[in-house]
């Protein structure tokens, strides 16, 4: 049994399989580790496992750390960037495992290793994809909300101008139909304003994130006839476009969805602000959500799950994350950014 399991060990390419002793020296070799790492088994045998890893990876002693933790939890698991023989790097899933006697002895540890560079790569150009479709999604909307309010909204203000000049010269029955012309285009002026307003308020650029959510979120709530507890600090500085225009797109999608599902009539909104990050919690107050509700929101189903779905989409490419937190008394949306711009996916380093 065991002269067949080394023959499969030895035999496996898809996978570096291999043993380090206890001071993390290469002690076997498979035929997985040599087509991945690219060292034939003369050449590595008896070399300290930092072979594989970078310089800047070996200076922060990250293979005596990954071997540390094995050796205390048992096993560890990392994904990173190692280094092959000829200096060209892969995208690595590595597995350590502690070996011990029966007696608890460590005699060396078990580590497999799977070249993950394809996926890494998908990953990387979905997340670019994912990018441009964000950004060119905010133009569009930044598009058609200066077209509202550059063209189409003064295109209503003649309008109304026009029917107070025939209200003027009519009475009866035609002024009764000229009032309610004049009503209906009042109407359609102030929605045109609003729906430019949601896709891209000018706010922003204007008056800040902070003013720009409380106008907002005061507005929506005379509108539902809620009451909203608004906890900003008194200032807040400058934050990249995207950024900002990010959080207000929490507020703005999240909030609605929230209170349709769970009826609450009572809302809280928070930003608070440390070092390295900013935070906006959006939460309701009153009945929670079921676990079926939160389950559909896990999943991305439903309205508040592919409202948060697209979200975390958005903050991910920032850095940043969207949380939901269910508790008793409600639930939060949490939405946390780097203060500091990410930098942007890279492709597999070369030597």
């Amino acid at each position: 049994m065991d002269r067949r399991f080394r023959l499969f060990v030895e035999s496996v390419r898809d996978y570096a399989i291999f043993m380090l002793d206890p001071a993390g020296r290469v002690a076997t070799w498979n035929a997985g580790a040599e087509r991945i790492k690219g060292y034939r088994a003369a050449e590595i045998i008896g070399q300290h496992m930092s072979r594989f890893y970078s310089p800047e990876d070996v200076e922060l002693d990250l293979p005596a750390r990954l071997l540390k933790r094995a050796q205390e939890e048992g096993r560890v698991e990392a994904e990173g960037w190692h280094v092959r023989a000829d200096g060209s790097r892969f995208w690595g899933h590595v597995v350590i495992t502690a070996v011990r006697d029966e007696h608890g002895n460590l005699q060396g540890f078990g580590e497999v290793t799977h070249d993950l560079t394809e996926r890494k790569q998908a990953e990387e150009a979905l997340g670019a994809l994912a990018g441009r479709l964000v950004h060119a999604q905010d133009r569009e909307r930044q598009r058609v909300a200066t077209s509202l309010s550059d063209s189409t909204s003064p295109s209503f203000v003649a309008l109304l101008s026009k029917l107070y000049q025939v209200r003027k010269r009519t009475d009866g029955t035609t002024a009764q139909l000229t009032d309610d012309c004049i009503a209906l285009a009042e109407f359609l002026s102030r929605e045109i304003r609003t729906v430019s307003y949601l896709l891209h308020p000018p706010a922003l650029d204007t008056e800040g994130l902070l003013a720009t959510l409380r106008t907002y979120l005061e507005g929506f709530a005379r509108e539902k006839e809620i009451r909203i507890v608004i906890d900003f600090p008194a200032q807040l500085q400058k934050l990249p476009e995207s950024a900002e225009i990010a959080l207000y797109r929490v507020v703005q999608e999240a909030l609605p969805s929230l209170l349709q599902l769970s009826g609450n009539l009572r809302a809280k909104a928070t930003l608070a602000v440390d070092k390295e990050h900013v935070s906006l919690r959006i939460g309701d107050e009153g009945q929670g959500l079921s676990p079926q509700v939160l389950e559909e929101v896990r999943r991305g189903l439903g309205e508040l799950g592919i409202a948060t779905a697209g979200l975390r989409e958005r903050m991910k490419l920032l850095g940043g994350t969207v949380q939901i937190h269910p508790t008793i008394g409600g639930t939060w949306v949490i939405a946390t950014l780097p203060l500091e711009k990410p930098s942007l996916p890279q492709a597999a380093p070369h030597s």
